[in-house]
């Protein structure tokens, strides 16, 4: 995020202009405390936009992550035997720091 003044704004509005249309995002200082920013018409919508198209938003890019995460286990499948990534978690964090966390419950894992 570029910063700028408002006689940087004034210099060079049509350059500006363009550079946030394309993407970039500008914050207007003076005496170095900020006033506003500059984004993109895209930017602007998505901070505008509503509870319901902010949750499906999030519900499609969490559906893409799942999507992902089934494709890495079917092209790169974990021996047999191998602990989850939470059982490693709680084993590095119980080794690092064993009076910093709570006892974890064995569950059907291990």
């Amino acid at each position: 995020m570029r910063r700028i003044t408002p006689l940087d704004l004034r210099r060079s509005l049509g350059s500006i202009l363009d550079a946030a249309s394309a993407g970039e995002r500008f914050l207007v200082e003076r005496d170095h405390r900020p006033l506003a920013y500059l984004v993109s018409v895209e930017d602007g919508e998505r901070i505008d936009e509503s509870a319901d198209e902010l949750r499906q938003r999030r519900l499609e890019a969490m559906a893409r992550i799942d999507e992902h995460r089934e494709r890495m286990k079917r092209e790169h499948p974990s021996p047999p035997g191998t602990p989850d990534s939470v059982t490693i978690i709680r084993q590095l964090r119980s080794r690092d720091d064993p009076d910093g966390y709570p006892e974890y419950p064995e569950d059907e894992h291990g």
